[in-house]
């Protein structure tokens, strides 16, 4: 068992007019130095077949900022992150190569594309006032910060900027807090009617923070297109816009954070299903010479999942139970919600709209409580052993022993 883990510390932080510009200063040299060693190793490679090396690239910095009074005026270990940064895009590049992936080369950077600083070494160069109500940022000052949680020691660093506001994150070593047994499996069961639905028969509201505010961002984005492009009344639209979104955003983070919290508190092992978004939420348009079908609904379906955030939910659930000692088991999701949580018989017939009432056995639930239950079911079987037969080993209920106590699964759950 881990006695310590790593965590991202993010608060909020207050520059005045004065900071916020500096701030954006160091953002455009950086910008403008990504996208110059990018020009520089593309253009070696393709007029002379020549791979530039990062150390090379490293020195020719360290005398830039001896001619450049603007590369100068940044803070060297932000410029070194840069270069890092660069090296991190080209292996992606041909790791998907290798992998038959599509390559994706590294881009040029527009500003808008451009919001963090990076720190390396952040505790060397961010440091806090006695009382954490200030820190301390090279070349910027002492910057407001929120007052809230304390921030432990810390390595790396960030400064990232999302709208008009701006963020401190710190990669903090955590102790791991185990808590009180409960001697509970639990099984969730996510979707966009109900965002999650427990085997002990409890529903989890979808807030959709984002189906709530649609009008407001949409009559923005009218907003922005009629604006003249390098306006400034254009500029003010999107940061409303940019705004907007952001909110959105943090109350949904917030909603999910104590969601989670709640969940993991609840049981001892939280099971849920191992689902692939990226498949889920792919778009049904299709090619040219094969369009898809029911583009529109997919669309809408696509939007109700990213609203309901699945894959967020599922990280902060695996980030709290390691911090409390405890365990989280993904099953196979083939069939749960056409699977009976009583006798086992698969039918899309038992699955009635929100109802799931049986045709084997009569076993009459909420539908995602059924499902709930099903997972938790799943993750208490043991593995078909050697010399089953091949349906015993296709069956979607093997899965490996989530190593807690088997809970009953045939009792009514209201509905």
């Amino acid at each position: 068992m881990l006695s310590s883990m790593k965590r991202i510390e993010r608060i909020r932080l207050y520059p005045t007019a004065g900071q916020r510009a500096r701030l954006a200063f160091a953002l455009d040299v950086t910008r403008d130095l990504f996208n110059a060693l990018l020009q520089q190793r593309r253009d070696a490679w393709r007029m002379r077949r020549h791979a530039v090396l990062t150390k090379d690239q490293y020195h020719e910095l360290t005398a830039l900022r001896a001619e450049d009074t603007r590369v100068a005026a940044v803070y060297r270990e932000v410029q070194d992150a840069v270069l890092h940064r660069l090296d991190l895009a080209f292996a992606a590049f041909f790791r998907r190569i290798k992998r038959g992936e599509t390559p994706g080369f590294p881009r040029f950077k527009s500003r808008f594309r451009w919001d963090q600083l990076e720190f390396p070494h952040g505790d060397r160069a961010l440091k806090f006032n006695a009382g954490q109500t200030k820190v301390k940022v090279p070349g910027i000052g002492w910057v407001g910060v929120r007052k809230g949680r304390e921030v432990l020691d810390f390595g790396r660093a960030w400064l990232v900027r999302k709208g008009d506001r701006w963020y401190g994150c710190f990669e903090c070593e955590r102790a791991v807090r185990p808590l009180a047994p409960t001697g509970k499996v639990l099984g969730l069961d996510r979707g966009v009617h109900v965002l999650a639905a427990t085997s002990e028969g409890k529903l989890i509201r979808n807030p959709r923070f984002l189906e709530k505010t649609r009008l407001l961002i949409a009559r923005l984005q009218r907003v922005v297109s009629r604006r003249r492009r390098g306006g400034k009344n254009r500029r003010k639209s999107v940061r409303l816009l940019a705004t907007a979104h952001e909110r959105v955003k943090e109350a949904r983070r917030d909603f999910l954070h104590k969601t989670a919290r709640k969940i993991v508190n609840g049981a001892d092992v939280v099971v849920l299903e191992a689902l692939n978004l990226r498949a889920m939420t792919r778009s049904a348009k299709g090619t040219i010479e094969k369009p898809g079908r029911h583009v529109a609904a997919k669309a809408g379906l696509n939007r109700a999942l990213l609203d309901s955030s699945f894959g967020l939910l599922r990280q902060m659930i695996v980030a709290k139970v390691e911090e409390t000692a405890r365990m989280v088991v993904e099953v196979d999701a083939k069939y749960s919600s056409q699977e009976c949580a009583r006798c086992g018989q698969i039918a899309a017939e038992s699955r009635r709209k929100r109802r799931y009432a049986c045709i084997g056995c009569g076993f009459s639930v909420h539908a995602d409580v059924n499902a709930a239950l099903v997972i938790r079911r799943r993750a208490e079987l043991r593995p078909a052993a050697r010399g089953a037969s091949q349906e015993d080993l296709d069956d979607p209920r093997s899965v490996p022993n989530a190593g807690a106590e088997p809970a009953r699964c045939d009792q009514e759950v209201a509905a």
